[in-house]
């Protein structure tokens, strides 16, 4: 009889790290790093994605750490800003309708509120979630909930229009998305694998540019491997 069983192991989880330069107003100042684990289950592929964003601004230091999930059912995530000293959390649950359930703490208290789809479509994790920025392709009023505020960059998004974006060395193609509302136009570029290049959104008194610092490297989707078990043998019984 066999002494062990071979088992196929689930692909092993596959980590993409991202940076990308900041810059307001024409000046850079600041560096975002994002992380996104992809994570296969029997039920379609999970996502973990982690941002951490430092800037100085104004000659004050902001940092901002968010982290969130997504998958097939929906998202969520959790961010931590400190703005020169000022402490801020905020929460969000993407809801069935489209919209979010927001919980935003400070030191003055905290606030529930919801954020219709007609409001904001995606949060600004989703521009960097691989698996949700598609959506950016549906055309039509809303917006982008900002993680960092809790606050929505609202208006009309236009349909996609290719272009060529130079990333690295490198020219790369791009599909971009402009999302126009009173607050001014923002940008948003995205790869073929929906991989965020470029995004220009108003945060912090002025127009934040995010642009990846190097081409987005290819996924590897990990190794399937086999797990011995059962050691002590494999009985028979009679059926």
């Amino acid at each position: 009889m066999m002494s062990w069983l071979l088992l196929l192991a689930a692909a092993a989880a596959d980590d993409q790290k991202l940076i990308y330069d900041l810059s307001l107003n024409g000046q850079k100042v600041g560096v975002r790093t994002v992380t996104v684990r992809y994570l296969p289950r029997e039920d379609g592929e999970r996502r973990v994605i982690d941002v951490y964003s430092e800037l100085t601004v104004a000659g004050q230091v902001v940092k901002a750490r968010s982290s969130g999930t997504s998958s097939g059912r929906g998202a969520s995530f959790t961010s931590t800003v400190d703005q020169a000293g000022q402490l801020s959390q905020i929460q969000g649950i993407a809801l069935p309708t489209g919209g979010w359930r927001v919980t935003y703490a400070d030191p003055k208290g905290v606030r529930d509120f919801t954020v219709s789809a007609s409001e904001a479509r995606l949060s600004s994790i989703d521009l960097v979630d691989p698996g949700r920025s598609g959506m950016l392709a549906t055309a039509g009023s809303t917006g982008v909930l900002l993680a960092e505020t809790g606050t929505t960059v609202a208006g009309t998004i236009e349909a996609g229009v290719p272009v060529t974006i130079t990333v690295g060395n490198q020219d790369l193609s791009a599909t971009r998305y402009l999302l126009r509302g009173a607050s001014g136009t923002a940008r948003i570029e995205v790869d073929s694998n929906g991989v965020l290049l470029h995004s220009e959104l108003s945060w912090l008194g002025g127009v934040v540019v995010a642009h990846l610092r190097e081409p987005p490297g290819a996924r590897n989707y990990g190794s399937v491997e086999p797990i011995p078990v059962l050691s002590g043998g494999v009985r028979e019984e009679p059926l």
